[in-house]
């Protein structure tokens, strides 16, 4: 004998699509909705062709519980960055949370900057102060591996942040 499964109730979330549709009618961006539920499914942020071809998938309790609050942090102007715990800067994958700031796309042109005044020296050095994530040190080193990139900062905690990236 097969036993009646009670029908959702009315504006019950149940699967994905109907999760960031509320999120959307919330106010957030759609692709912020996107990135805080493929992290509360504990997916990759280039999962975002996964999460479009499963939309109709079941939204587990647990995960609708940890998104929604991901989603209110959000809405109350909580960097994405602080709520994954990751960044991508200048094509690497960053470790960020409050203790640093969040690593924003123009200074990738201070990178840029950086990296056209040190083009024609053989071995440049370099100094970061204030390092925060690491974000533009490790930029940097990535572009001219045999530069000598120092970075520092007075924040013991953002040290500790840069030290994880």
């Amino acid at each position: 004998m097969q036993q009646a499964q009670a029908a959702p109730e009315k504006g019950a979330i149940s699967t994905l699509r109907e999760a960031l549709l509320q999120a959307q009618r919330q106010g957030l961006a759609r692709l912020d909705a996107h990135m805080l539920l493929l992290h509360s499914l504990g997916r990759s942020q280039h999962d975002r062709a996964w999460l479009l071809a499963h939309d109709d998938d079941a939204l587990p309790a647990d995960t609708l519980v940890r998104y929604q609050a991901l989603c209110q942090q959000r809405a109350a102007g909580v960097p994405l960055a602080y709520l994954t715990g990751h960044k991508q800067f200048y094509g690497l994958e960053l470790a960020v949370d409050a203790r640093v700031l969040d690593p924003r796309p123009d200074t990738e042109t201070l990178v840029d900057w950086a990296l056209h005044v040190i083009a024609q020296l053989p071995s440049p050095r370099i100094a970061d102060l204030g390092t925060g994530s690491g974000a533009i040190a490790l930029a940097l080193q990535s572009q001219r591996p045999t530069a000598r990139v120092i970075a520092v900062d007075a924040s013991a905690d953002a040290l500790a942040v840069a030290r994880s990236n």
